[in-house]
């Protein structure tokens, strides 16, 4: 091998590791305000993991009452639907009577105008049938007394 050669390649991988350090100090440079954040947000996370706890165990003792509360309210509307089912079918039936007592009325009522339209009129037909008798009839003076 040439010295010339053997001076090139060590060059290049001199060059080649300069240019890699000056790239890995640029970039931990950048990331070190990163690593900062996160290692407050560490310190802040662990002085505060108590107070977290309590909160968590406050939600999750909620989270038990709520789901309490879910299925006694769960309860309650099945009941309810039951309840109302039953209205229904009690109720049907009445409903129906009620209905058909209502037909029953406006037919007595229908009825009770036709008979007295009808009464009404026969008594208008009798009256004038008897204006016609008494103005057909001639009295004379002598049969009246």
């Amino acid at each position: 091998m040439s010295p010339t050669f053997m001076y090139i390649a060590v060059s290049a991988v001199v060059v080649a590791v300069v240019a890699s350090a000056v790239y890995l100090i640029r970039t931990l440079i950048r990331i070190r305000p990163i690593i900062e954040r996160l290692d407050d947000t560490s310190q802040f996370l662990e002085t505060s993991r108590p107070k977290l706890d309590r909160i968590m165990d406050s939600v999750e003792v909620e989270l038990v009452e709520l789901h309490g509360i879910s299925a006694k309210l769960n309860r309650i509307a099945g009941h309810a639907e039951s309840v109302t089912t039953g209205l229904k079918t009690a109720v049907q039936p009445i409903i129906t009577e009620v209905s058909d007592l209502g037909q029953l009325v406006r037919q007595a009522r229908a009825t009770a105008v036709a008979v007295k339209t009808g009464l009404l009129a026969w008594r208008g037909r009798g009256r004038a049938h008897d204006e016609e008798l008494s103005t057909g009839i001639e009295y004379d003076e002598e049969s009246r007394g």
